[in-house]
């Protein structure tokens, strides 16, 4: 098991580039083969940009069980949790509204 906390590899959660860092290794631990825990320990807002960079492109790679077997979220808030499902859920089911 790998901990990413996302605070050692970026500044902030605001930009494209800022969720390209942590694609990066995100998918470099599942490669590996490691389940990863991403620690957002310190931060209390993220955008829609952000996430769709860091989360999102993980589907290209691996099935949504997989990344939901395999990838935890730990110390997040309630608006983070809910972007994350959101964004899965229409990348794995765009007819929900």
């Amino acid at each position: 098991m790998v901990t990413i906390n996302v605070l050692d590899h970026v500044d902030q959660c605001y930009s494209n580039q800022d969720g390209d860092i942590i694609y990066k290794q995100i998918h470099s631990a599942f490669q590996a083969g490691f389940q990863v825990v991403l620690s957002f320990s310190g931060i209390s807002a993220v955008t829609s940009s952000f996430i769709n960079s860091a989360l999102i492109p993980l589907l290209n790679d691996f099935s949504f069980d997989y990344i939901k077997a395999n990838l935890k979220i730990v110390n997040s808030n309630r608006q983070l949790n809910e972007m994350i499902v959101s964004r899965f859920q229409f990348e794995d089911d765009p007819q929900i509204p």
